[in-house]
């Protein structure tokens, strides 16, 4: 049948894509525009519309020749454990049931990342085309990454994959993310959508900025529905909110010095009366909580008490997309851009914890001194009809099991073997969480004895990379800076390992702390599926280890750890059995106590994910010393010079602020390091004096006051 002119949408020649708006069983001619003849294209079954798939042989031939392309080694059973993804990309494409989640535990090296990659590529050509591109009944996906540098690799294999299938040269995918601002009407142009975890978290929020930004908004596009959704890396499934009554004041203040309190009374009278009695119930948490307690009834009480309507997503709209900030983001008159961004911030983040407040359930508890209101919802969204997570650490992450809807897909452990990887397990009483290195002696001291035993016991033709806390990774840098060793030295901090592959020829990764998540994020991840009750809320203080909470934390210790082993080049296959290059892998863990056997806990996953590794006691006895940690002048040094640095010109620091924000004593100060502001032969004086910073004073005995005077005129500054 000849086409007609009123069914073409876009026709473009010269190998370009054409949209047409046709029957799936029509069949037509379409020119050739490189040869400018005519030539038939066959009719397409209606099943081929109706029921969207993954080609599963184009698939493996397309995974195959990026294995070859990138050097990589291929193998009968790796072909076949492709073929099963492809198949549970294709059934959660099928899937209609809300909130499906098909979870991949395959392990680092078998290629999930481009499995994800291909396949988007692959759905896109097959239905992205002239013959095929129809109104509703084109296909595309989502495909969500961890970070914005894999958002856009993604992209780049995604079209050059989908331009190689087709002969096209138009793009079918794009990433939407900070550093690519491209408007709603833009993604609508492509069948595939590449989005980073952040914004998909973003993307589900009640109150949002804008229908554009929601996942509705996201899963279609000009020609259909975007049904092939994939989530890369590990995902925190749930979203956590969090108040404290120094944020909320600070919220309250810039709605007064921005002038908009009046404005804000007016239009919205209920909402600035929930917001207010907010204000009064965490004054009451603050002055009086000693214990937690759950706070559902009394915060949802708010809501008919400020009146029939409270509608708290216009005082959002009304804040965030209509006030300006300039005058309550400025520095000494002058607005400075990234405390107007910080502002904004800081306002969504409590409108949107008071939101959660008013319609969900919540609860109050304290850290110390700290004391603070909480809610969570669940990531999943009801938007997508089913998802499929590929996550290597999955079978050890027990947040997995709060997924009402979760489907397993067998994976394939056999082949992966890492009989080249030696794995050095060290047990220490020494405390390993954050709260452990928050003095400066202490961490210097630990800094000092892990790099000695590092430099005493390694090859310098080493590549490492140590992941710590970040207080130590500070203590570190410096001291690999003062006196190199190693081929390579690198360091990084929890929070920044997933998804990375910066280190992936490494040969040697030492893990020097633990990451503890708060017990609240616990409770948030246990209740945001059941909702808040007494004996959830008794697990937030418990001593027992074996408590569904504290079991949710031990677990993610290990998958973090797990995590961070493979940035190294143990995720490289050099062979058809799956082994990889020889690496060293050491590891610190807590010892058990109290009849707990979190240490051991760990200790096991960790070895289940490396199957066929050589486990070894770790022969390093740091940490574990009692003894008086013993002064180290070159890294104090440091750390005066980098906070020296951050003075601003034309501003000052009282002297005392400044020692005891670097944790020294006002004696040590006096006697140790403040004559060497003024010693011109003194690395610190020379700084100083480049710098144009003088020392100051006025006044006599206790009324005398000492500040850091910075010379030159004030200018923007990045807030700490």
């Amino acid at each position: 049948m000849a086409m007609n002119n009123d069914s073409l949408s876009r026709h473009e020649c010269d190998s370009k894509i054409q949209f047409l708006d046709i029957s799936p069983t029509e069949s037509f001619l379409l020119f050739d525009g490189d040869l400018g003849t005519l030539r038939s294209v066959p009719p397409a079954p209606p099943s081929f519309a109706d029921n969207p798939k993954v080609d599963v042989d184009s698939f493996l031939d397309r995974m195959i020749q990026l294995a070859k392309a990138r050097s990589n080694t291929t193998s009968p059973g790796l072909i076949t454990e492709w073929a099963t993804l492809c198949e549970a990309f294709n059934a959660s494409i099928s899937d209609s049931t809300t909130g499906s989640v098909y979870t991949y535990n395959g392990t680092c090296g078998i290629g999930k990342s481009q499995a994800a990659q291909i396949a988007m590529a692959v759905l896109a050509s097959t239905y992205f085309n002239a013959s095929y591109t129809m109104v509703d009944k084109s296909w595309g996906g989502i495909l969500v990454v961890e970070r914005i540098e894999a958002a856009n690799e993604a992209v780049e294999v995604i079209n050059s994959t989908f331009r190689a299938i087709t002969g096209f040269e138009d793009d079918c995918a794009i990433a939407k993310h900070s550093q690519n601002e491209v408007t709603y009407a833009e993604i609508q142009d492509y069948p595939i959508l590449v989005i980073t975890h952040q914004a998909y978290s973003n993307s589900l929020q009640r109150l949002h900025d804008g229908d554009k930004t929601t996942f509705q908004g996201f899963t279609r596009w000009n020609h259909g529905q975007r049904r092939l959704v994939i989530v890369d890396e590990s995902i925190n499934p749930i979203n956590s909110f969090s108040l404290k009554l120094d944020q909320y004041r600070k919220v309250h203040g810039f709605i007064i010095q921005a002038g908009l309190l009046q404005a804000v009374k007016k239009d919205f009278p209920n909402e600035w009366a929930a917001f207010e009695s907010i204000g009064e119930y965490l004054e009451l948490v603050d002055q009086s909580l000693e214990k937690p307690e759950i706070t559902t009834d009394r915060l949802n009480s708010l809501l008919l008490d400020a009146g029939d309507e409270v509608d708290m997503s216009k005082l959002y709209d009304a804040l965030l997309r209509d006030a300006d900030w300039g005058r309550a983001a400025s520095v000494r008159g002058r607005e400075n851009a990234l405390l107007r961004a910080e502002v904004r911030e800081v306002i969504r983040q409590t409108l949107r914890s008071i939101d959660r407040f008013l319609i969900d359930w919540s609860y109050a508890s304290r850290s110390g001194k700290v004391k603070s209101t909480h809610s969570a919802q669940w990531l999943l969204s009801d938007d997508v009809s089913s998802l499929v997570i590929l996550d290597g650490t999955s079978s050890q992450d027990l947040t997995y099991h709060f997924f009402p809807k979760r489907i397993e897909i067998p994976s394939n452990k056999e082949l992966r073997s890492f009989k080249n990887v030696t794995l050095h397990l060290k047990h220490t009483k020494a405390g390993l969480g954050k709260s452990s290195f928050d003095r400066i002696d202490v961490r210097s001291t630990r800094a000092h004895e892990l790099m000695d035993w590092l430099r005493e016991n390694l090859n310098p033709d080493r590549r490492v990379l140590v992941v710590a806390h970040q207080d130590l990774e500070n203590c570190l840098i410096d001291l690999n800076n003062q006196n190199p060793y190693f081929t390579e030295f690198d360091t990084t901090h929890w929070g920044n390992t997933t998804g990375k592959n910066t280190w992936n020829q490494f040969d040697t990764v030492v893990i020097a702390s633990c990451f503890y998540r708060p017990r609240e994020w616990a409770i948030n991840a246990i209740a945001a599926q059941s909702g808040i009750n007494p004996q959830i809320l008794d697990q937030l203080n418990s001593k027992d280890k074996k408590t569904l909470a504290s079991r949710l934390i031990t677990s993610k210790v290990a998958v973090d750890m797990i995590q961070a082993l493979f940035r190294s080049r143990i995720r490289h296959v050099i062979d058809e059995v799956g082994n990889c290059e020889p690496a060293d892998l050491f590891v610190l863990l807590p010892e058990d106590r109290d009849n707990q056997s979190d240490g051991t806990d760990i200790r096991q996953s960790i070895i289940d994910e490396l199957p066929g590794a050589k486990v070894l006691e770790w022969n390093f006895n740091g940490y574990d010393r009692k003894r008086r940690p013993r002064p180290d002048t070159s890294l104090r040094e440091t750390e005066i010079l980098n906070q020296l640095r951050l003075i601003a010109p034309g501003s000052r620091v009282s002297v005392r602020d400044f020692h005891t924000g670097l944790q020294i004593t006002k004696q040590n100060w006096s006697k140790t390091w403040q004559p060497k502001l003024t010693d011109p032969d003194h690395p610190i004086g020379q700084e100083v004096e480049r710098l144009g910073i003088s020392l100051k004073s006025e006044g006599y005995g206790r009324a005398r006051k000492v500040w850091l005077q910075s010379a030159g005129q004030p200018q923007e500054q990045q807030l700490r």
